[in-house]
């Protein structure tokens, strides 16, 4: 997947902006505040119909305008001609999208265009903070690779809350409860074989891009599925029934997986430095696109924001080196272009500077 142009109106700052991308690296350049971040907003949003900033997208589209409108020429590896991609979010939430001139109805719709990985300054949370981040992750990959999996997971959405929404209520039903017990427990069980059968695979790619990155150590990924591998589901709802009821809440299943990675058998939030934590997130993303790679022959885009934080010049230049072995094109910010130049010498490159809103082609 390629973006050769980006138009950009009405997103924070950034009232009228165009960037001609067609090369494989991007670098965004500014001071703090001029809007650098929000480029790679619209991005965001043109791949997933939201912000990675912000819910309220009130807050994304610019105080003196009503909406927001994000536009983009893409092109597949595996098509032959360019497409025209457009969404806009007004401050009322009316969402449109539109592919072609047609009308997509979802932004998981967008998602399957735009393979988008993103890494910023709250990365961190996907070793340090809760599991959701984590489900997050591996859902993302399985999305992208089972296109029978997006379906099955809104079934089993529905069915829990449909069944959380029952046990909140005062008096429950007993039959009704068994209904939605026994539609649940298929669906959780299906969902986590999915998600297994993805990290397994998952676990080599892991190994491999990380091996790439100096002082991670021997990295180990393992897949939590949300209740104990040695009892079925079935049986652990019936034994935590009174249990739910009590709490209001399903308390085991698909939705309470984890993923635990460790470094030398160590979880590694705990063991690793901010740095070398960071560098890890970079080879989780990095060894999830080319997974991805390996299973669809298209390439994700990459969103970074502001790379050199938390990251020495050696591991900047291995992960950059990275994104081109993948051709993954890439977008990528900081203050000072210097700290970019000799990391994109060896591939085509442009650079971009903001400057209170205003973009221009360096």
């Amino acid at each position: 997947m390629h973006i050769s142009r980006i138009d950009v109106h009405e997103v924070r700052n950034l009232r009228n902006a165009t960037l001609d991308c067609h090369s494989l690296a991007n670098i965004i350049y500014g001071q703090n505040g001029s809007g650098k971040t929000s480029l790679l907003e619209a991005i965001h949003l043109l791949g997933r119909g939201r912000s990675f900033r912000h819910r309220d997208l009130r807050l994304v589209v610019n105080h003196s305008a009503e909406n927001l409108v994000v536009s983009a020429s893409i092109e597949s590896g595996k098509a032959s001609r360019s497409n025209k991609l457009g969404v806009m979010r007004s401050r009322t939430g009316q969402f449109t999208a539109r592919l072609d001139g047609s009308s997509l109805q979802t932004a998981t719709q967008l998602a399957a265009l735009i393979p988008i990985q993103l890494i910023d300054a709250h990365s961190f949370n996907l070793l340090e903070g809760g599991p959701l981040l984590r489900r997050q992750f591996v859902d993302w990959g399985v999305f992208h690779v089972e296109h029978a999996y997006t379906k099955l997971w809104r079934r089993f959405q529905k069915t829990l809350k449909q069944r959380n929404q029952l046990l909140r209520h005062g008096r429950i039903d007993e039959d009704l409860l068994r209904v939605w017990t026994a539609e649940l427990v298929p669906l959780s069980e299906q969902v986590s074989s999915y998600r297994k059968r993805y990290i397994i695979d998952l676990a080599s790619y892991v190994q491999t891009v990380a091996g790439a990155f100096d002082g991670l150590g021997e990295l180990e990924i393992e897949f939590y599925r949300g209740w104990k591998d040695d009892v079925s589901l079935a049986e652990i709802m019936e034994a935590q029934r009174q249990r739910d009821v009590s709490l209001g809440t399903t308390s085991q299943g698909a939705h309470k997986a984890d993923v635990k990675v460790r470094v030398n058998g160590q979880p590694a939030a705990d063991t690793l430095s901010r740095g070398q934590i960071k560098l890890l997130v970079y080879a989780l993303k990095l060894a999830q696109a080319t997974h991805y790679q390996a299973k669809t022959s298209e390439s994700c885009v990459f969103l970074l924001d502001d790379l050199p934080a938390e990251l020495d010049y050696h591991h900047r230049h291995q992960v950059i080196d990275c994104l081109i072995d993948l051709k993954c094109q890439f977008f990528v910010t900081g203050v000072d272009k210097g700290d970019f130049t000799s990391l994109v010498n060896n591939c085509e490159h442009t650079k971009f500077h903001v400057e209170q809103g205003v973009v221009k082609s360096d």
